[in-house]
């Protein structure tokens, strides 16, 4: 796998998290202009995004699913507070597009670790990217409009801490078996070059490093201090970028999937 492709993976899972955290907010709440604002900018960034790094390496059942997606989230963004019915059929569609795309383009894609293991760290990948992104997005928002329930950002921040768990937990799991019968000389070796450098730095800060953070936005939340918040949030979305990015790598380069 190039480093364009790559590249292009970490934007496309970014977006389809993104695209993904709409479900779990309040339409009516919120107000049609946040999906038509996140939305199109996200359907323009990753129409680029595929022009510029993509299109050479997806295969046509990819650029298929791809496509689809687009679509979908182009008219999610256009008929949210205008027909709620076109409004969930194009969220729907969309979803299952996105996955869809991302299942077509691991399975044509030569690694060495299991099919399955690596669409789970992928879904895992887009979830945290996009939660943190999209909460990040969220807490600005309350700057447009300040009387916004703070439930909203509630509920984003829950759903990261939850799917960062999900994360530590799988990543535990593969790290164990990764190093499962070596010693301790063997395990100062292992980790004192590459890859073992990098998953350490994907573990200690792309983790428990945002797990933390998003704790601590968490805290600040619940006294409605939305502007801390928000600067925080700043932080968990370098971690989780870095922490995602090393894990894709790692994926992908190494066929360490965690």
């Amino acid at each position: 796998m190039s480093l364009r492709h790559l590249i292009f993976l970490v934007l496309f899972y970014l977006g389809g998290g993104i695209f993904t955290s709409f479900g779990f907010l309040r339409h009516k709440d919120l107000g049609p202009s946040y999906f038509r604002v996140h939305g199109l900018g996200l359907c323009v960034s990753l129409f680029l995004a595929y022009w510029l790094l993509g299109r050479a390496y997806l295969d046509p059942s990819t650029t298929l699913w791809f496509s689809l997606f687009l679509v979908c989230a182009t008219f999610f963004s256009f008929f949210t507070g205008v027909s709620h019915r076109v409004s969930a059929t194009s969220f729907f569609l969309g979803t299952i597009s996105y996955y869809g795309a991302l299942f077509f383009d691991l399975s044509t894609t030569s690694l060495g670790a299991n099919q399955a293991i690596l669409f789970s760290n992928s879904i895992l990948a887009s979830l945290v990217l996009g939660f943190s992104m999209a909460a990040m997005a969220l807490g600005h928002w309350y700057l447009i409009q300040p009387k916004l329930s703070i439930a909203e950002l509630k509920r984003i921040t829950l759903l990261l801490i939850l799917f960062l768990v999900l994360r530590l937990l799988f990543s535990s799991y593969q790290i164990g078996m990764l190093i499962q019968g070596m010693g301790e000389m063997d395990l100062y070796r292992y980790f004192m070059k590459v890859p073992g450098v990098f998953i350490l730095m994907r573990y200690v800060w792309g983790i428990w490093g945002a797990l933390i953070l998003s704790w601590l936005v968490w805290r600040t939340v619940q006294i409605r201090s939305t502007q801390s918040a928000t600067g925080i949030l700043y932080v968990v979305v370098v971690a989780c970028l870095v922490g995602e990015i090393l894990s894709l790598y790692l994926a992908f380069y190494f066929g360490l999937p965690l």
